[in-house]
């Protein structure tokens, strides 16, 4: 599989042709200092043990950032009348590099969808900021038909081992819903199908609440909250490495933030309870429910945040956003 380096006055990192992912990527911070904030799945360079069946497209290389085109699953495709694999068949194949490889500095990239998806292609470019830890992102999706399809990108970051360590800031938001059931059996510690208003005070599953701001949790759980109604702008700060990664995207394209909470806790291979990442997905859709979910009422779009994207062949959407990395250390010399 083909990888190509993005490298910059204050970074260098990786592209992945496998969903065009980006990931790991070394930002340079003041005196020098470098961190990497993406995560990589643990088992992405692992031979495949015995008795167990290989890994393919997402599953086998997942890391860092990628776009999702549609957004989750697609749990009938005989109602949706085509089929595709979690967050869309572009996640799980090659893209092709289509520009001259000239600037190391950006990279775009091209993926041309099967004859009987609802999209023709996508395109990403990807572009350091000079003098900066950032990277500017654009996606472009045509569609070969007009459809509303739930969309989203997938921003990936490492978590920090101490409970607490990572201290999430997401701006404003209208209101926020808990998964509308388990997302592990036995091992979600957010209460299902539940809305509320701050992150501090997330129900649980066992009673109580748990301050979802104060990254990781001190028991392990996988769990999903989305975030509805942003202003689009999400911080994560990592207190005891000193930086913080932001992320700024059109909330008019993508009202939503999915925060997937990935804190060991699924055991089944090749999970086996050593995946600790969270996602801050910058999404239009119903959780990750897939396409008939998202565009049929839901109690997000009751509330008037939307959860599918309108397509219309003749006028290409483009999505911008970006991706960086600042020192929260006051003293840069450190």
């Amino acid at each position: 599989m083909n990888a190509w380096s993005l490298c910059w006055s204050h970074g260098d990192g990786w592209v992945d042709a496998l969903g065009g992912m980006l990931g790991p990527m070394n930002f340079r911070l003041p005196a020098g200092r470098t961190v990497q904030p993406f995560a990589v799945f643990p088992w992405a360079d692992e031979p495949l043990p015995a008795g167990e069946q290989a890994l393919t497209g997402l599953m086998s290389r997942g890391r860092g950032e990628w776009p999702c085109v549609p957004f989750g699953i697609n749990p009938d495709p005989a109602a949706l009348g085509w089929d595709h694999p979690i967050h869309g068949e572009a996640a799980h194949h090659p893209w092709q590099r289509v520009d001259d490889g000239r600037d190391s500095a950006q990279i775009r990239l091209r993926y041309a969808c099967a004859a009987d998806s609802p999209i023709e292609s996508l395109e990403r470019q990807l572009r350091a900021v000079a003098g900066e830890a950032t990277i500017e992102c654009s996606l472009v999706v045509r569609a070969r038909r007009h459809c509303a399809l739930p969309i989203g990108l997938h921003p990936t970051l490492r978590m920090p081992a101490r409970p607490g360590a990572l201290r999430l800031d997401p701006g404003r938001f209208m209101f926020a819903r808990s998964f509308p059931r388990e997302v592990e059996p036995g091992a979600d510690i957010v209460a299902a199908d539940q809305t509320f208003d701050q992150l501090s005070d997330a129900p649980r599953r066992d009673g109580g609440t748990v301050d979802l701001y104060s990254l990781p949790p001190a028991e392990a759980t996988e769990s999903l909250v989305q975030l509805c109604g942003v202003d689009g702008v999400m911080c994560a700060t990592y207190l005891d490495e000193g930086f913080r990664f932001k992320l700024i995207w059109d909330a008019r394209q993508l009202p939503s933030c999915l925060l997937w909470i990935s804190n060991g806790g699924r055991s089944a291979w090749p999970w086996n309870r050593r995946h600790f990442a969270l996602g801050i997905e910058p999404v239009c859709t119903a959780f990750d429910q897939g396409v008939v979910a998202s565009t049929q009422a839901n109690p997000i779009s009751e509330r008037g945040v939307a959860t599918a994207v309108p397509l219309d062949p003749a006028t290409p959407l483009e999505i911008r956003y970006r991706m960086g990395v600042e020192s929260t250390r006051t003293d840069a010399s450190t």
